[in-house]
């Protein structure tokens, strides 16, 4: 997956955002760390391009940052965080949204490559789909449909918001 990750992270992090739209937490802020987590395992492209060139690029599915185990650590880690705060602050919020769209990326890594769902402990990866490499062209293969639904889908979400938002500054409750 190239282009669906931002587009994902932003489905969730505003279905989640929505769920604490009375609260005094900031909502611009949830996004950021929503979005960032959409796309932070892809840090370890950093280190691939910077540091280890030599690899394949699938290679850096073998990097810390996409073994599934990790990000799941990480949400039971913030859901308590977020519980032990009775819902009410900003960081362990944020934490919660951050570690399940890393989560959802490693979702959606499955579907268009191979991720290594029980690494460490077995170095076998995992992919929906057997190979991605027998249309040469990224943009005529069927995953990329996938990639532009969460693109309109995203779309969708964002216009409908902004439509709402639109109408409650027209209209202001008294």
């Amino acid at each position: 997956m190239i282009f669906g990750h931002l587009p994902a992270g932003y489905i969730t992090s505003k279905l989640l955002i929505s769920t604490y739209q009375d609260s005094s937490l900031n909502a611009k802020v949830l996004m950021f760390w929503g979005l960032f987590g959409a796309i932070a395992p892809d840090i370890d492209l950093l280190y691939y391009f910077l540091i280890d060139p030599s690899q394949p690029a699938h290679h850096h599915h073998k990097y810390v940052t996409h073994f599934p185990i990790f990000w799941i650590t990480l949400l039971l880690i913030s859901l308590l965080w977020l519980r032990q705060n009775h819902n009410r602050s900003l960081n362990p919020v944020s934490a919660v949204i951050f570690t399940l769209n890393g989560f959802i990326h490693m979702a959606l890594d499955t579907v268009t490559g191979h991720i290594f769902w029980l690494a460490p402990f077995i170095n076998k990866p995992f992919s929906l789909i057997q190979n991605t490499s027998v249309t040469p062209n990224y943009f005529t293969h069927w995953t990329f449909a996938l990639e532009l639904l969460l693109i309109i889908l995203a779309i969708c979400v964002w216009n409908q918001s902004s439509v709402k938002t639109t109408r409650e500054t027209k209209n202001p409750i008294s």
